[in-house]
């Protein structure tokens, strides 16, 4: 039997074992050492296995501490099909944002940069994770500033529903007149990837909105941090006459 087959025979009966309730979600499995003698298998079959079942959502791994269950069913990669300059603006209507935290906060230099403001200004923050519907593994965290005097869209009566450019549009009359995007190939981070239940460093698409209006003011930044198998942009632009 080859590595690649001992590794595929352990997650797939891992896998089973999951969904049979053996591993409840939030359950522990086994440590390396009692599945190498479980499974008769080398540590690295064990590990490339339990590698796997990281990418596949259905566990989380941490170090010196163990294998956690967080899903009894796989991740479902999210394909966003771009036909138009508004489907790339938004997020696809199958998925739902949640809020986890909203604060006032004083920009440093770094964040200065990518907002495009000084040092020390005032925005509002806020820390969202977008689900696909009908399931709670994360596809992205999303960090959303705004300026300051549209911090009222957390009352929006849609607020984790429509986009926040559409919400401050309709509670503040400010327009996005202009949207720069940038995607870029990024490395997660300890605390996103706990949030995000994945690897430390392990490989993500960043996509960067900035919106503003008429005069050039950006009024909106949106960070979304997508891993790298869970997401994936398809455009699909046709010529015009």
């Amino acid at each position: 039997m080859t590595i690649q087959s001992k590794d595929l025979e352990i997650s797939t009966i891992l896998e089973k074992d999951i969904r049979s309730g053996k591993y409840p979600i939030g359950g522990k499995l086994p440590t390396e050492d009692e599945l190498c003698k479980l499974f008769k298998a080398s540590r690295y079959s064990v590990r490339q296995a339990l590698g796997s079942m990281v990418s596949l959502g259905l566990i989380s791994r941490y170090k010196r501490v163990g294998s956690f269950v967080i899903s009894t069913t796989r991740v479902s990669q999210l394909i966003q099909s771009v036909a138009s300059i508004q489907q790339l603006l938004n997020y696809p209507q199958e998925t739902i944002r949640e809020t986890i935290n909203s604060e006032f906060i004083a920009v440093n230099h770094d964040l200065a940069e990518i907002l495009q403001c000084t040092p020390g200004d005032t925005w509002f923050h806020m820390v969202a994770i977008r689900y696909p519907k009908g399931s709670k593994i994360p596809l992205c965290q999303n960090n959303i500033y705004i300026l300051p005097q549209f911090a009222g869209v957390v009352k929006h009566k849609k607020h984790d529903q429509i986009p926040l450019a559409d919400q401050i549009s309709e509670m503040y009359g400010e327009v996005a007149d202009t949207t720069q995007i940038d995607i870029v190939a990024t490395n997660i981070d300890q605390a996103t990837a706990k949030i995000l239940k994945v690897k430390i460093h392990s490989p993500a698409l960043t996509v960067y909105r900035r919106y503003a209006n008429a005069k050039g003011k950006i009024f909106e930044v949106g960070i979304g941090v997508h891993p790298a198998e869970r997401y994936t942009y398809s455009f699909n632009f046709k010529r015009g006459a």
